[in-house]
């Protein structure tokens, strides 16, 4: 096994004919889905790999001493400014968003901020903004192909699963 690129966010990995790639801070890293009286809350960012704007559950890595729940929270607030205690989080289980060439694992976390307001506001480094769906219109919202990527995907099947 032998790094053949490395970077602050990731390593390609080359092990005999394979090469995958390692993603810092994944082992500790959170998604969540929250959900406020008025649906579930979604941020939109700007995802320079698949060329657009997309809508997804809060997400992140951790930062090194960080755990999963940690991550959770302060990526929860930094995105949508919903501040929470740890302990409201709800574990839904663990991601692996693609076992043939990502090493990464995320921890998927369900939360219900109620009647809640966001206390602060969004990081627009990381963020365009802000989308509540309602509850109801999330299966048909995930049909059309609105909400596409893997965390916010594997997350709810997490949640409907149990």
């Amino acid at each position: 096994m032998k790094a053949v690129y490395e970077n602050p966010w990731f390593s390609v990995i080359k092990e005999g004919q394979f090469h995958y790639i390692r993603e810092s801070g994944s082992h500790n890293g959170a998604v969540v889905l929250v959900r406020s009286a008025r649906g579930f809350v979604f941020v939109e960012v700007e995802r320079n790999a698949n060329k657009g704007v997309f809508i997804e559950a809060p997400r992140g890595y951790g930062e090194p001493g960080e755990t999963a729940r940690q991550c959770a929270t302060r990526e929860l607030e930094e995105e949508t400014g919903f501040k929470i205690c740890e302990d409201w989080l709800v574990e839904l289980g663990t991601i692996q968003p693609n076992s043939a060439i990502l090493a990464s694992t995320v921890t998927a976390f369900y939360v219900d901020v109620g009647e809640a307001s966001p206390s602060s506001s969004t990081d627009i480094k990381e963020v365009k903004g802000v989308v509540v769906i309602p509850e109801d219109q999330i299966k048909a919202v995930i049909g059309s192909g609105l909400i596409t990527d893997g965390f916010s995907l594997s997350a709810f099947a997490l949640l409907w699963a149990r």
